[in-house]
This record gives structure tokens, sequence and C-alpha cells, in this order.
């Protein structure tokens, strides 16, 4: 490209950008935080109906029991025990987040779930 070519492109863009004709979008975070819940001896509960993401981060405090898998279901299914710490990156998916106990006989505790997104 010539410099020409690129001055006439650059006087364009910054021109459009001085008079407001061009707008970048301003991103904007959020927390949401997802106690630990109790479910019943081979339930199940759904944590999170169905959100769409542009971009988050899931973390997985592990503070939940062993009989319990949580699942991340999306464009991928993404499972993990209650008792296990984790971190999931989810980009421009919808997903809902289930919990399962395989207990037969005992209530069993989720972990504590955190999403951490952000949207533009």
């Amino acid at each position: 490209m010539s410099r020409m070519t690129e001055s006439i492109i650059g006087g364009v863009v910054g021109g459009a950008l001085v008079k407001g004709l061009m707008k970048f979008p301003i991103p904007t975070s959020n927390k949401q935080l997802i106690s630990s819940t109790s479910v019943p001896a081979s339930g199940s509960a759904t944590l999170l109906s169905s959100t769409a993401f542009k971009f988050a981060i899931i973390l997985f405090h592990g503070d939940g029991d062993s009989d319990i898998t949580v699942t991340i279901a999306g464009a991928t299914n993404r499972s993990i025990a209650g008792n296990q710490s984790g971190i999931e990156t989810i980009a421009n998916e919808t997903i809902s987040i289930t919990a399962s106990n395989s207990n037969t006989t005992t209530a069993k505790n989720t972990p504590t779930i955190e999403i951490l997104s952000l949207q533009w």
C-alpha cells in the first residue's frame, strides 16, 4: 500500500472517529455467585438456566460433595465433581449448569460457583 493510500485511509478513519461515526463497544463486567445448594438423593437441580455469554470464566470452588456431578451444557458438555476445584472458559456460547447427586440415600451439596463475565 502506498503512503498516499495509507494517509487517505488514516484520514477517513480518524475523521470518522472524531465525528462519532465509528463507535467502539465499551466492555462491562459482571460477577455472578451460585451458592452451594442441597440436591436430594438421586436428584438433580438446575443451577443456571440457559444463558448466553460473550466471554466468561467459571470458577468451581470444590467445596461440594464428591457424590455431586456438575455439568456445563453448551456446544460441548463438560463435567466436574462437587469436591474438585476447577476453571472453565466460555466464549460466544450459551450454557446451562446442572448438578446431579449419585447418592441414593442422602442429600448432598453442590460447590460454590462463580461466573465472571464480560459483555460488549
